[in-house]
């Protein structure tokens, strides 16, 4: 069995703060699966929405599972116009991870992702994306504010 390699398409660290970050140009002849890993700090204390390939239809949907210390639960979204990418916090800076599978498939493209803000929770989603384009562009935002300077964002490949 080979070895899988983890080998880097983008990575951009913040100089100023922005609303935004936008991954272009994935190659739709890829094999294996992305990585996107956000390392990040922002304005408010919200969500990290993510879209594939400027897709804003309500083409998501996901399931989540949530812990904050002292309780657990679970629940499902659907005929979302995004897909929860992570959590950025004000006060602390937060370590977000989506897994972006088989993503130059032609079917549905399947999402785990996870998001890890200490003193605060850990989320996980198991996310569908209703769409059977391979991914070629990938765009994160903040629900509201902005990502601080510093936030730094790695998107990965991974081969065999």
């Amino acid at each position: 069995m080979a070895t899988p390699t983890y080998t880097l398409i983008d990575s951009t660290t913040l100089a100023s703060s922005a609303s935004s970050v936008f991954f272009t140009g994935i190659s739709a002849t890829g094999k294996g699966d992305l990585v996107l890993v956000i390392d990040c700090q922002g304005s408010n204390d919200t969500r990290v929405e993510g879209i594939l390939n400027s897709d804003t239809g309500t083409n998501y949907e996901y399931v989540n599972m949530q812990a904050n210390g002292s309780a657990a639960e679970s629940y499902k979204d659907n005929g979302m116009t995004y897909f929860h990418a992570g959590v950025i916090r004000s006060t602390s800076r937060s370590l977000n991870i989506v897994n972006i599978m088989d993503f130059a498939a032609t079917k549905h493209t399947s999402i785990l992702s996870r998001e890890n803000a200490p003193a605060y929770r850990l989320f996980v989603r198991a996310i569908r994306w209703a769409n059977t384009a391979a991914v070629t562009s990938l765009a994160v935002s903040c629900a509201a504010g902005t990502f601080n300077s510093g936030s730094t964002f790695h998107l990965y490949q991974i081969v065999s």
